[in-house]
């Protein structure tokens, strides 16, 4: 199955476009044929398995005509195949961006060094290993540890291997920031005034950020308070004076009603809060 499976990968792969630059931003280690293999593997073994489950579902326990239980089914596989390259284009995405917001996450802060390292006098393939010793985020020490590996192992000149990081980078910030160290490299040689003012510039542009995500955080807070404790009170005291007048809402009861509240309500919206208070603070 995955020999005839990476023959087909083979032939996909030169065909895929932009997707094969998302996937290797994404920070794959296994390459594109090998993924789309893996792909092309599991819709194989298991879209046979859906339509069958389809039919038996359809003809046997909802027991409908067998043409109309064919067509169901088979819009059904058809549903399984969207739902199945949705999942294989979104997932590259979904990667490529997790690790964009990972390296931009510290990425004032690993510059800032690069930028005391150049000014004294280190070359950029000792800048870059140096900086790569100590850097943290898994994402950007992978990239300079790629860079590095453009250097030494592939033997490549400084300036085709900055490019190949530029194109390749998932990072829009660190693409630019490879792409202006490939420009001074070019021009003057001077790494580290490039490389301080680059810092300077994306400390401000943290200093803005941090102050946005503080007033989401402030606005979030009411947000909490409101649906938390303001709402769940007047509904329940509403309902309870509708119960006491013996009256019903929509035709259900209002006991019913404060118990959806309590027990679906109110840990959705805690829920919804919560997720929505990661995805703001991730950024920070």
């Amino acid at each position: 199955m995955m020999g005839w499976a990476l023959r087909l990968a083979r032939e996909i792969a030169p065909r895929v476009g932009a997707l094969g630059d998302v996937y290797r931003a994404a920070g794959f280690e296994e390459p594109l044929e090998s993924y789309l293999a893996k792909l092309v593997a599991a819709y194989a073994l298991s879209a046979p398995a859906v339509a069958a489950a389809a039919v038996v579902v359809h003809a046997l326990v909802l027991r409908y005509p067998p043409l109309a239980a064919a067509v169901l089914s088979f819009l059904l596989l058809v549903i399984y195949t969207l739902l199945f390259v949705l999942f294989a284009l979104s997932y590259p995405l979904y990667r490529r961006y997790s690790r964009a917001v990972s390296i931009d996450s510290r990425l004032p802060y690993t510059i800032a060094y690069f930028s005391a390292l150049a000014a004294s006098g280190m070359g950029l393939e000792g800048v870059v290993e140096r900086v790569a010793e100590v850097e943290e985020v898994k994402a950007t020490r992978r990239e300079l540890e790629l860079l590095l590996t453009d250097l030494r192992l592939l033997g490549l000149d400084v300036l085709t291997a900055l490019e190949r990081r530029v194109k390749a980078c998932p990072s829009v910030a660190l693409s630019l920031f490879f792409a202006g160290l490939r420009d001074a490299y070019i021009t003057a040689g001077n790494l580290y005034e490039y490389a301080a003012f680059t810092a300077r510039r994306l400390i401000e542009l943290k200093r803005h950020e941090l102050r946005r995500i503080v007033n989401t955080v402030s606005t979030l807070a009411e947000v909490y308070v409101t649906m938390m404790v303001a709402a769940p009170l007047m509904f329940v005291v509403m309902l309870s004076v509708i119960s006491m007048l013996g009256g019903t809402v929509g035709g259900l009861p209002p006991q019913l009603l404060m118990a959806i509240l309590i027990a679906v309500g109110v840990p959705a919206s805690a829920a919804a809060i919560l997720v929505a208070l990661d995805g703001v603070l991730s950024r920070a």
